[in-house]
């Protein structure tokens, strides 16, 4: 039998991993247009609920996110040093995220605010928005002085999806401390991912404080790294997908069914990235980050622009938006930041998983 071990073996970036990624970017764009838009449309429904999806699309997106994360940190753990795999992690999100909090604090808000630009800038608020999402144990802030978009409720929310990356960079430091312990005592990485991952699942079920986000984006992360770490004992096959479905299908409006969808959902996500790949034109670069990183405020900026505007509209605006924002951050940011790791690390020339 076929396992995924077996598949990985030789792979390299020949993998649907960048598919992925920008499909899930664009989900959470999708699913934010309906609580984004100017108009609230009381008869539309989300499309993750339309497909009898038991969480919402943008939902779905930031979960693949943190499960594709999982098993790719864990991976980058098992092949890099500790400086590397710290150097790596440091390069991929911050420099993107400094230059966007610098343009949300220093450009967007002065020219949002209703405020005279010198009380704006007296407001700490406005520092503390920059600072606060790289404090990894303190959660973002997501509102500037005198800043409004609309009048919905979220409509003074400059970026509502920054709350995901000072917990992203927790897990990479209990996925770090993890793969510490493992290599000083030479124990199994798989043991330790797997006891993180059944007393993170243990929590969720089972204690009320930990039954939501955030703490369910903890285990998507911790389950995408026990997935690489067991992947020489889990098949890749497609009857295993389809008893997923099945369970999921069975289970519908039941009691498990979040957790089916959920085993349905990264089991999947990860088939899919080793079947044959899916080759993309060569100037689609991996944007995710980016459209993550600017697709939020993007939509206030346009809902703001559209009062007469639906979820749809907004949606149709976004996308490419978005989409142009990650390309302009890839190109300008992201991928500098990245190239500079051959100046400090030794294991760069080695293929990487994505």
């Amino acid at each position: 039998m076929l396992m995924f071990g077996d598949v990985m073996k030789g792979r390299g970036r020949d993998n649907n991993f960048l598919i992925i990624r920008l499909l899930a970017a664009t989900a959470v764009v999708v699913g934010h247009s309906f609580a984004l838009s100017y108009l609230e449309c009381l008869s539309c429904t989300d499309p993750g609920m339309q497909l009898g999806m038991p969480v919402p699309v943008h939902s779905l997106g930031v979960e693949v996110f943190f499960m594709v994360s999982g098993f790719l940190i864990a991976a980058s753990g098992e092949r890099n040093s500790v400086k590397d795999f710290y150097l790596a992690r440091a390069l991929r999100i911050l420099p993107g995220l400094l230059v966007c909090l610098f343009l949300m604090a220093f450009v967007l808000g002065p020219v949002i605010t209703s405020l005279p630009l010198a009380e704006y800038f007296s407001q700490g608020q406005v520092y503390k928005y920059f600072y606060s999402p790289l404090l990894i144990f303190k959660d973002a802030q997501f509102v500037l002085p005198g800043v409004t978009f609309t009048p919905r409720f979220q409509g003074v929310s400059v970026n509502g999806s920054l709350w995901t990356i000072p917990l992203e960079m927790r897990m990479y430091l209990v996925l770090g401390a993890l793969v510490l312990v493992a290599r000083f005592f030479r124990w199994p990485a798989s043991g330790l991912t797997l006891m993180a991952l059944l007393v993170s699942l243990g929590l969720h079920t089972l204690h009320p404080a930990y039954a939501d986000y955030p703490f369910k984006l903890v285990v998507c992360f911790l389950a995408g790294s026990a997935f690489y770490s067991c992947r020489a004992m889990i098949p890749h096959a497609g009857w295993l997908l389809l008893l997923c479905a099945g369970l999921f299908l069975l289970s519908k409006g039941g009691r498990f069914e979040v957790f089916t969808f959920a085993t349905l959902t990264i089991y999947a996500t990860l088939y899919f990235a080793y079947c044959p790949q899916l080759r993309l034109p060569s100037l689609v670069q991996d944007y995710s980050y980016g459209i993550y990183l600017y697709a939020f405020p993007i939509q206030q900026i346009l809902a703001g622009a559209m009062p007469w505007a639906g979820p749809y509209w907004l949606m149709l605006a976004a996308v490419p938006a978005s989409w142009l924002a990650g390309y302009v951050s890839w190109q300008l940011v992201e991928k500098p930041a990245l190239l500079m790791r051959r100046r400090f690390s030794n294991e760069w020339p080695r293929r990487q998983l994505a």
